[in-house]
């Protein structure tokens, strides 16, 4: 029952982390790369400076060159023929590895055969942390998912130290434990660090790896940050998933506070997801009633998504939810409702799968589209939302309720053909745009 949301609240986890957590850092997983896990996974982890950057001359064009052809000028990328570029760093500190074999100065293969000029700012003027490992083409070192392997002084607030105690400590005792979760734990700081934000990661990705060590102290920090980390930051993602792997007592009012206080789409959808494990049925009646207490169409509107997201089924969650949520729906499918808050209705309606229930108001809305003075976004999301109600039975036979009025209007009106088009094809993955600008 939580595949939607759960699939929503993943796609989107991966996207603002790989988007934010590096200016240059591409094709990484983020979960796969928190110092956590590059402390587990690297050969050798050493604290040190990127001193230079040395073009090695070679008789043939290199697999560097081959993969990494220049681009953008050579700023993000600049592979060169013949050529194989080597950065060199100067070794302060060894945390993982053997000093002796390593010695003061240790050569990688330049991050995408950068240029000294080219690399960060953060990595050319300060200490850094390195996770290297040997590849197996050549036994050459490279930094593990470029930037990503790094952990500058900048991204740790100016207090690179911290990270290296907490990096040091790791080695020393193990990535799981009571400890590890503190060691976690104590490291969110909820200021957007490097540190801070992986910790999060962890605990939201691993939970299964750390569960076994939770006790209900871990679960009511883990509660307590997430209701003081700010709205939309990258810690508060984290951690709303956190709070319903790992639920403390009171976990359920805990999301609904954060979620109804926060209009951020990616809000909303962790939010949402870790309702449904907390207490489904509890999360879908408690919001059918925070409905009718909302002082302002923001928080209405946060509601409405949450319930499309999760959406009430009849042979799940019984005829009563089902039925609430489609008519509080179906009250918002009017001209005269504030555009936010219909575009997420209309968003709700497609995701209920909401069959026939709200024919009527989709075709008014639509039929209307001249004089009731929605704009093209919201008539092309009435068009999806009645595309959407549709039945299939067993053999896979479609039957849409609303099939000949669409054929009809797109023939008519050749802007709205290629819409009814998508919509009859794909109903449910036919994006509607919503309050916050984008498509779902």
């Amino acid at each position: 029952m939580k595949t939607k949301t759960l699939f929503c609240a993943l796609a989107l986890l991966a996207m603002i982390v790989a988007a934010e957590a590096s200016a240059e850092a591409q094709k990484y997983s983020p979960h796969r790369t928190t110092v956590q896990q590059l402390t587990e996974s690297a050969e050798v982890v050493i604290v040190g400076q990127l001193d230079r950057v040395d073009d090695i001359d070679l008789t043939e064009v290199g697999i560097d060159a081959a993969v990494h052809k220049r681009l953008n000028d050579g700023k993000i990328q600049d592979g060169q023929d013949y050529v194989r570029r080597e950065a060199v760093l100067k070794v302060n500190t060894v945390l993982k590895g053997d000093p002796a074999d390593l010695g003061s100065e240790l050569r990688f293969v330049s991050i995408r055969q950068l240029k000294l000029e080219n690399y960060d700012l953060d990595l050319r003027s300060g200490e850094a942390i390195y996770f290297l490992s040997k590849r197996p083409e050549d036994g050459r070192y490279v930094v593990l998912s470029d930037e990503r392997g790094t952990v500058s002084t900048q991204e740790c607030a100016g207090d690179l130290q911290t990270a290296v105690t907490y990096v040091r400590s790791q080695i020393e005792h193990g990535v799981t434990g009571t400890a590890a979760v503190e060691r976690m734990l104590n490291a969110i700081a909820l200021d957007g660090s490097r540190l801070s934000v992986d910790s999060a990661i962890e605990l939201s990705w691993h939970h299964e790896t750390y569960a076994p060590d939770v006790n209900a102290e871990h679960r009511n920090r883990i509660l307590g940050l997430g209701r003081l980390s700010a709205p939309g930051s990258e810690e508060r993602n984290q951690l709303l998933t956190a709070m319903g792997r790992m639920p403390a007592e009171g976990a359920l009012e805990a999301l609904l506070e954060i979620m109804l206080t926060d209009a951020n789409w990616s809000t909303t959808s962790l939010a949402s997801m870790s309702l449904e494990y907390v207490d489904r049925g509890q999360a879908i009646s408690r919001l059918l009633s925070e409905y009718e207490l909302a002082q302002n169409d923001t928080t209405r509107m946060v509601i409405v998504r949450s319930l499309g997201l999760i959406r009430p089924k009849l042979g799940y969650d019984g005829a009563d939810l089902r039925n609430r949520t489609l008519n509080l729906v179906k009250g918002l499918l009017n001209a005269g409702t504030d555009k936010n808050l219909l575009r997420e209705a209309l968003i709700a309606s497609r995701d209920l799968r909401s069959e026939d229930a709200h024919t009527t108001e989709l075709k008014a809305l639509i039929d209307a589209r001249e004089t009731n003075g929605l704009t093209g976004d919201e008539v092309n999301a009435a068009i999806v939302a009645l595309a959407a109600g549709r039945t299939t039975d067993a053999e896979g036979n479609v039957n849409c309720f609303a099939k000949d009025y669409l054929l009809a209007l797109g023939e008519a009106d050749p802007v709205l053909d290629q819409v009814v088009k998508s919509a009859m094809k794909f109903p449910y993955t036919t994006l509607i745009l919503g309050a916050d600008g984008k498509g779902h």
